[in-house]
């Protein structure tokens, strides 16, 4: 973290690629010279990638496929010297269970938490197990919050981490069924990380799957059949310490477009708007 008239300041970054379904290794290298070209232009302390990172969908991936997906985040961390919180990938754990898995890692590629996915979306309800963990780690003396996806649906998550986080991380893939869709998910969720952040008081950084249509291959009990699903790019920066500048407070990319977006993320801000909100009766008291 950056120190500046005895302020803190984090430097936090959130990747909307334009990953593609399947292609496990062309996104693990786009992701990697993506944050490569950020780090060349700016030092960063957060980096923030999206749900399912390396476009594996299927349940039954290979486990050494899955383990180069989490060595990745320990290779890019290293090499990049950015704390990375790893969006998701599907995890099979020692006993067999299998989990929608986020992997934090800091600046020197120590892999140092594990957060399971607790709200499971739709199909996936039945192919994989809620995690239970709380999702609250410390990374360089920054408190952080991670929830993937549709965890940030439900208020209870977000809500139990009051006072325990200063930033959310959320790795996002926004799927819909259709291309109209996409312009109505970007605006929910827009609306959904900012609304987080202004109950919360925190920084809210969601990372998402770019604007894409996917075509893609699926086997349902034993029937192999064609999919296809669109993402809708609703990556987002949401920081309550602006208001009430809104422009300042929530960052987006244009209609979904691939990109990456930056903030520098005030602490004492943070800290001050939460003051504010339980002067006026909008938080609870001090935990």
């Amino acid at each position: 973290m950056s120190n500046a008239d005895d302020r803190r300041y984090v430097r936090v970054a959130a990747l909307q690629p334009p990953l593609r379904v399947d292609a496990h290794m062309p996104n693990l290298h786009l992701l990697r010279q993506t944050a490569d070209r950020l780090v060349a232009e700016a030092p960063l302390d957060l980096l923030v990638l999206p749900e399912v990172f390396d476009g594996i969908l299927k349940v039954d991936r290979s486990a050494e496929q899955a383990e180069q997906s989490r060595q990745f985040l320990s290779t890019l961390a290293r090499a990049c010297r950015v704390n990375v919180i790893g969006g998701s990938i599907g995890y099979v754990d020692g006993a067999g269970l299998r989990y929608n898995s986020c992997f934090l890692v800091d600046r020197t590629g120590r892999e140092v938490a594990r957060y399971d996915k607790r709200v499971l979306f739709s199909r996936e309800a039945d192919r994989r197990i809620a995690g239970t963990d709380s999702g609250i780690v410390e990374l360089d003396g920054l408190r952080i919050g991670v929830l993937i996806c549709a965890d940030l649906w439900w208020p209870e998550p977000a809500r139990a981490m009051l006072d325990r986080v200063d930033v959310l991380c959320v790795p996002a893939k926004t799927t819909v069924a259709t291309e109209p869709h996409t312009t109505y998910a970007r605006a929910v969720w827009h609306n959904l990380a900012l609304v987080r952040a202004m109950e919360n008081g925190v920084a809210v950084v969601v990372s998402d799957w770019s604007l894409a249509r996917h075509d893609h291959q699926r086997t349902t009990d034993g029937v192999r059949t064609a999919g296809t699903h669109y993402t809708s790019g609703a990556s987002t920066i949401c920081d309550p310490g602006h208001r009430p500048e809104l422009e300042r407070m929530q960052r987006t990319l244009h209609t979904g477009v691939a990109g990456v977006l930056r903030a520098d993320i005030d602490l004492q801000r943070l800290i001050d708007y939460r003051a504010y909100r339980r002067s006026v009766g909008l938080l609870p008291g001090q935990i």
